[in-house]
């Protein structure tokens, strides 16, 4: 699937991202594509994601490519006041950049503080287009109320002033015009969504997938809903006795879910396994019937403003999906029947995973429907395409 058209040999790129415990910030996608398509001047910074308390304990990163060489260099680990660690990032990206005493041609940054630091360097004359990549925009971020503002106003400010914006969901062009967003800046809005690297997933056949074990994969949160499954649990086991789940994760919510599940009688019936490496999480994936992905229905707004990562994980696996109506792409996997759109009920729940498991030959059907689906999605088409015009002048 590589679009071997493009060539990025004479180009310099800086991306400036998050590292994270999760696998779903696409800052390591954009490298890989780079790096696979010639392109051998490229900064990448990576800061910890604060959102996440597991992030905490990474420290910022930088990595430069040049040519055949790469240098690497590892900040100091801080703990301090949240505000504070988000200057020391912006501080660091700026230092690192200058440090190289180079001149680049794009700049990439995901969040909009990463991109506020291109926009800057911009105006220093170290970068020629900044795009500004966002992966989610939730309403409310911050529980202090002045952040909470300062952070949707530097969410405008990008916008308007980046020579691009990416969005993961093309539902963040009408909410930010909703919140007051110029219309002038919508044309510069483009959406580029969560990919796969299809032709490299490990995909098993058929006949060596546990007949009775559904995954899900992601942070355990009440936003996710994996409550829900839980609930579900009992009522699929008196039509599937041996039914198992297969959770890869971690979180604020996993005691609580493990005190529910002993209380429900289904925790014979579940394994944690934790955080896992990407390719690791996608192996213990591999062997279930369907993923998991039941957002919560009272806070969709959260969802439809990002795109999940785990939902293409699991199609690009061949699993169908169960979900709710909160991601936004929960119709078209409706409509391709490659997994069931359900209500946030564990009676839903349970209907649909019966429903699935219970009938092979729609359950196939479903499985190649997922795989014929999701391939639109592969990183080299997505990239391909987004960059191909970024450079076109």
């Amino acid at each position: 699937m590589r679009n071997s058209n493009l060539n990025l040999k004479n180009k310099k790129v800086i991306i400036v991202t998050h590292r994270s415990i999760m696998p779903c910030i696409p800052g390591n996608d954009l490298l890989k594509f780079l790096v696979n398509h010639g392109c051998q001047e490229i900064l990448y910074i990576r800061h910890p994601l604060l959102l996440l308390e597991e992030s905490w304990k990474l420290t910022s990163s930088m990595q430069h490519v040049h040519g055949d060489k790469v240098l690497s260099k590892d900040a100091p680990h801080f703990r301090m006041p949240e505000a504070f660690m988000y200057v020391k990032d912006f501080i660091y990206t700026l230092f690192w950049t200058l440090m190289t005493r180079q001149k680049y041609d794009l700049y990439f940054g995901i969040n909009n503080l990463n991109a506020l630091a291109g926009l800057i360097l911009k105006r220093l004359g170290k970068v020629r287009k900044v795009v500004y990549y966002t992966i989610d925009l939730y309403p409310q971020r911050f529980g202090n109320r002045f952040i909470n503002w300062l952070y949707h106003r530097l969410d405008n400010y990008c916008v308007d002033t980046c020579d691009e914006t990416w969005n993961v969901s093309p539902f963040l062009v009408d909410y930010r015009l909703k919140k007051g967003l110029s219309k002038k800046s919508k044309s510069k809005q483009f959406t580029v969504p969560i990919g796969i690297w299809y032709d490299e997933m490990e995909r098993i056949p058929d006949s060596k997938i546990k007949k009775t074990t559904i995954a899900y994969v992601g942070h355990l949160k009440a936003l996710y809903g994996l409550d829900l499954a839980v609930k579900a649990l009992p009522k699929i086991k008196k039509k599937v006795p041996k039914i198992h789940l297969d959770i890869v994760g971690g979180g604020e919510q996993r005691e609580e879910l493990e005190k529910l599940a002993k209380k429900l009688g289904v925790l014979e019936n579940m394994t944690f396994y934790g955080w896992k490496e990407k390719k690791e999480a996608e192996r213990i994936i591999s062997f279930s019937r369907m993923g998991l992905a039941p957002f919560n229905t009272k806070v969709d707004e959260k969802i439809k403003n990002a795109d999940p990562a785990k939902i293409k994980d699991y199609l690009a696996l061949g699993l169908p999906v169960i979900t709710t109506d909160a991601p936004l792409t929960a119709s078209e996997i409706e409509n391709t029947k490659c997994g069931i759109v359900i209500d946030f009920t564990p009676e839903s729940m349970a209907e649909a995973v019966i429903n699935l498991l219970s009938n092979k030959k729609r359950w196939s059907q479903y499985r190649k429907n997922a795989l014929s689906y999701v391939q639109k999605f592969d990183w080299n088409n997505l990239f391909s395409k987004n960059i191909s015009r970024l450079i076109k002048d």
